[in-house]
């Protein structure tokens, strides 16, 4: 089974939050274009090297008046540059991106 299986089939999301049991209405869809074509809100939670890899496979695919929320920490550096997360998604999509951060782990918050 793939983790995406897991978390439809047994509800919990046995990699990153094993013992939590998560709602039968969490569905877990594994392609990307697929989760977000109809989507009225992106909710951005990965590793901040992957957005602008994200984005450029979302750009062109998402609602024109869709919004963002980044819940990533971390900034985009480049030699000349230094942005943040919140931006990069914005530049990259065309779409307003609110940004979300404070200390957490994910199992506490789970919990």
């Amino acid at each position: 089974h793939n983790l995406t299986d897991i978390i439809n089939e047994d509800h919990e999301n046995a990699k990153y939050l094993p013992g939590i049991n998560l709602p039968e209405t969490v569905y877990a869809e594994p392609e990307l274009l697929d989760a977000t074509s109809d989507a009225d809100i992106l909710v951005f939670v990965t590793p901040h090297q992957f957005v602008r890899g994200i984005c450029e496979r979302l750009k062109g695919k998402v609602k024109k008046d869709a919004l963002a929320v980044s819940l990533i920490k971390g900034f985009e550096v480049s030699s000349n540059d230094i942005n943040l997360i919140s931006e990069v998604v914005t530049d990259s999509l065309g779409i307003e991106c609110a940004a979300l951060s404070g200390a957490n782990v994910a199992q506490d918050i789970a919990e």
